[in-house]
């Protein structure tokens, strides 16, 4: 009893003194174990360090986690705390986040966040934080069909009857009806029938349930296919099973003749998008090159936000490529570009080139020199072809090669087919294969239609002669891709946003893979952009009206910069700071392939030649109002 009289008298005495007594007799300075660190760990020394060596002592750091952060609750000091100090451990993820592991010196304190400092040692916490899962709710949309006509049919969206499901196109092959105008018969006793719907929106498919039944006797297989799954099975099991990958298109079709089925609707089973919880994101700039760079907004980033950059060369130099992370944006009206945010550490590069006047050095825009034109009978050297616009530069250049090429032989369109693009655009290093547009070297017999690369639209000279049946803006092309390239104007296209068909695009190939098409511009994939550039300046050269359509390059036209040339123009295609960056950048440089072709075009039909095959640079010189070199051919 004594004794704890005592010690109820020696804590007395410490809370009116504020000191420890030891059983040694020496003091030392108070110690206060509820001061509380809510910010990073500081590892300097403080003057409670140098207290009595009879206080032994322990410290503690921390390793800097992701997805939160770590504070303490413990002595102040964490670099001197007294053994036998407990320490709490506050560990408050951020949000979307959870607490997955928590440790001292490995050792686990998840339950009691925790700890005593009982050696003389450092106690390292380390914390790891994970993405909380979101828990996705399985969704159910219909289709089933509506106003069907009798005998073969030809599926629209006005046949479409949706509950929950949002369609974009529908295409099909070898459909009748038998009266029932919400039925559709798939199939023939010859050939397979087949249905491919495209949806607005990807969708998490997890399940697709048949509604129909055969046809007679027939006891057909229905294959069903997303982009990523093929399920094929018997009629007698209408429900398809699938594993939730996302997907654009859904095709139901019989795998053989005389497998017919008549199908009346489609339950889709769907779950919904994870949500993509964003993460603190960091953006280096690298630039090479004189000019500017400003970002929108300045800091404070995130994965999945959209940023604006606008990139500004210095007097003498121009943008040659501007990326993140490797990859081009979405060039918008303003003369920004914007690019979406998807990695937490991310780099954009802006690459500025010099004009250097009279030295300037133009070997950038070409992949090949070597090759050089045979003019047939007229034997003319390359420069000789060119000598009357010698020194000129501006309009007068742009006026000076409109008198070279203009006055061509012309063709019938209807004259121009599948052997001409075979022979024109024959790969000059495989006579086997011939260039198809917007893809690449094929195999001959790779059927094409003509695709008008300035669209006859724009200038509403039709096929025309001469600008409509123009063989150096002809092209061979696949009949799937120019229907969906259409009359568009070429450009950027947003490759990230929901309006684009971009690569959710069902292209009839994989050489097709790499263009975009968004609402009001199509972007050829890199290895067809100078192409385009160089067609859409020839055709704006080679037609200035007297009699003939106007054609100029417009859109984005920064006038302090470049020379607009479109005032009275009959026909307008754009967009012309891409075409000029695709033009001039090195992004697509001539090679054998365009040369042979001019070659050919210039021998064989039109005697005419595109100059900005043959002289790139021809294009710098005739736009670029900072330009301060020599004119053409010096």
């Amino acid at each position: 009893m004594k004794r704890r009289v005592m010690f109820s008298f020696l804590s007395l005495l410490v809370l009116l003194t504020g000191c420890v007594v030891n059983e040694g007799s020496s003091q030392s300075s108070k110690i206060d174990s509820s001061s509380v660190d809510s910010s990073s760990i500081s590892h300097s020394s403080s003057s409670s360090s140098s207290s009595s060596d009879s206080i032994k002592r322990g410290t503690i750091s921390y390793v800097e986690p992701t997805g939160g952060t770590l504070a303490f609750k413990s002595w102040g000091n964490h670099d001197s705390v007294p053994l036998g100090t407990k320490v709490e451990v506050i560990a408050t993820p951020f949000e979307g986040y959870l607490l997955e592991t928590l440790t001292v010196n490995s050792s686990s304190i998840l339950e009691q966040h925790s700890f005593f400092v009982e050696e003389e040692i450092e106690y390292v916490v380390e914390a790891s934080f994970k993405k909380e899962k979101l828990p996705t709710i399985e969704e159910e949309g219909h289709i089933s069909f509506s106003n069907l006509s009798s005998g073969s049919l030809s599926l629209s969206l006005d046949n479409l009857v949706l509950d929950n499901v949002e369609v974009k196109s529908i295409s099909s092959s070898t459909l009748y009806n038998e009266g029932n105008d919400e039925e559709v018969r798939l199939g023939t006793s010859s050939n397979k029938g087949k249905i491919v719907f495209s949806f607005e929106e990807n969708l998490l498919l997890n399940e697709v349930i048949l509604e129909g039944e055969p046809y007679h006797n027939d006891s057909p297989d229905i294959q069903v296919s997303t982009d990523k799954e093929k399920v094929n099975q018997s009629y007698t099991n209408p429900s398809y099973s699938f594993s939730g990958l996302e997907t654009s298109t859904l095709t139901i079709e019989t795998t053989i003749s005389k497998n017919r089925y008549l199908l009346r609707g489609i339950t889709l089973k769907f779950g919904e998008k994870e949500l993509i919880i964003p993460e603190k994101a960091t953006i280096k700039t690298e630039q090479v090159g004189e000019g500017t760079v400003v970002i929108s907004p300045s800091s404070n980033w995130y994965t999945g936000d959209e940023i604006e950059v606008l990139a500004t060369p210095s007097e003498h130099y121009y943008l040659s490529s501007l990326t993140l992370n490797g990859e081009n944006g979405a060039r918008l009206s303003n003369g920004k570009t914007s690019f979406e945010i998807v990695d937490t550490e991310n780099l954009l590069k802006a690459v500025f080139k010099e004009y250097s006047g009279a030295q300037e050095d133009y070997s950038y825009l070409y992949a090949n020199t070597s090759i050089y034109p045979d003019r047939g009978a007229v034997q003319m050297d390359i420069d000789a072809y060119y000598e009357p616009v010698r020194g000129l530069k501006g309009a007068a250049l742009k006026k000076g090669l409109h008198d070279i090429i203009d006055d061509h032989v012309e063709f019938s369109y209807d004259d121009l087919g599948q052997s001409d693009w075979e022979y024109i655009d024959e790969d000059p290093f495989d006579s086997s294969r011939f260039y198809v547009i917007y893809e690449g070297s094929t195999k001959k017999g790779y059927k094409v239609n003509k695709e008008h690369t300035w669209a006859k639209s724009h200038g509403s000279f039709g096929t025309s002669r001469p600008a409509g049946s123009d063989v150096h803006n002809l092209r061979g092309a696949n009949s799937n891709l120019n229907s969906t390239r259409s009359n568009l104007d070429f450009g950027e296209v947003n490759h990230s946003s929901s309006t684009s068909v971009g690569d959710k695009y069902d292209w009839a190939t994989t050489a097709m893979m790499g263009n975009y098409r968004g609402d009001s511009a199509f972007e050829p994939k890199d290895s067809w952009k100078g192409d385009v550039a160089r067609i859409i300046f020839y055709m704006a050269t080679r037609y200035e009206g007297n009699g003939e359509p106007n054609l100029e390059v417009s859109g984005n036209i920064d006038t302090s910069r470049f020379y607009d040339y479109t005032s009275g123009a009959s026909g307008l295609h754009g967009n012309f700071e891409d075409l000029y960056n695709w033009a001039t950048s090195g992004i697509d440089p001539v090679d054998d392939y365009e040369i042979n072709r001019n070659n050919i075009v210039d021998q064989d039909y039109q005697h005419n030649r595109n100059p900005f095959i043959d002289h790139p640079e021809f294009i710098i010189m005739i736009y670029d109002k900072n330009y301060d070199g020599p004119g053409a051919l010096l």
